[in-house]
């Protein structure tokens, strides 16, 4: 089981969980990285930080439990499908 929030250094990425979802996730694209809602609610439940190392206090990039070796493959190809309501 992975940690809720999380920093990979395989791929410089930072995930920090805001709260859990209730059902499905919807998932938005933006230009530093992905913003998860919760389907049901939309609450944010979820953002996904590119770059991270670079984009986030350092600080906040430490304290973050480690993820690094795993070399998790991550399919970005269904955020181009657009996501139903």
């Amino acid at each position: 089981m992975k940690p809720s929030s999380y920093y990979s250094s395989d791929g410089d990425i930072a995930y920090i969980s805001v709260r859990s979802a209730r059902g499905p996730v919807r998932t938005e694209r933006d230009k530093w990285g992905l913003l998860d809602y919760d389907r049901e609610t939309g609450e944010l439940v979820g953002i996904e930080v590119w770059n991270a190392s670079t984009v986030l206090p350092i600080e906040l990039v430490e304290a973050l439990p480690r993820l690094d070796g795993r070399r998790t493959v991550l399919d970005r190809s269904e955020l181009a499908k657009p996501q139903p309501a």
